[in-house]
């Protein structure tokens, strides 16, 4: 029997546009969250408007993104609905680009999510001189 679940060695992870050079390890999931998708960071245990594509450099299965949103304590409703959404999260997940940062929405009655690129400024650091 061959497994076609899919695999990825990109995720998203929390991003902040105030403070875009700070790096995350808050991985995201996307959990429904009064109807609507929204990402759940695994470590922080809260949702999160915007994720940042990085690279992990390994294989990610969907049975990963699983473990880590049970480890996270979340609630569970439908075992087989979330590894659905998680599978879907996945192949979308693995079409975008690393430094990518995407939000997520869609809702319950639809039953998908789709990500939206999210142009961030690119900040200079250099100060203006008198």
């Amino acid at each position: 029997m061959m497994n076609d679940s899919p695999t990825t060695k990109k995720m998203l992870v929390a991003f902040d546009p105030a403070k875009p050079e700070k790096a995350s390890s808050d991985f995201l999931v996307p959990v429904l969250d009064n109807g609507e998708f929204v990402f759940f960071g695994t470590k922080s245990k809260r949702n999160v408007a915007l994720g940042m594509v990085v690279f992990v450099g390994r294989e990610v299965t969907v049975n990963d993104v699983f473990a880590r949103l049970v480890d996270s304590g979340r609630k569970i409703p439908v075992v087989a609905e979330t590894l659905d959404v998680l599978s879907g999260y996945l192949k979308q997940v693995s079409g975008l680009k690393i430094g990518q940062v995407v939000q997520i929405s869609g809702n319950a009655s639809e039953g998908d999510f789709s990500f939206q690129n999210v142009k961030v400024a690119k900040s200079t650091n250099k100060r203006s001189l008198p």
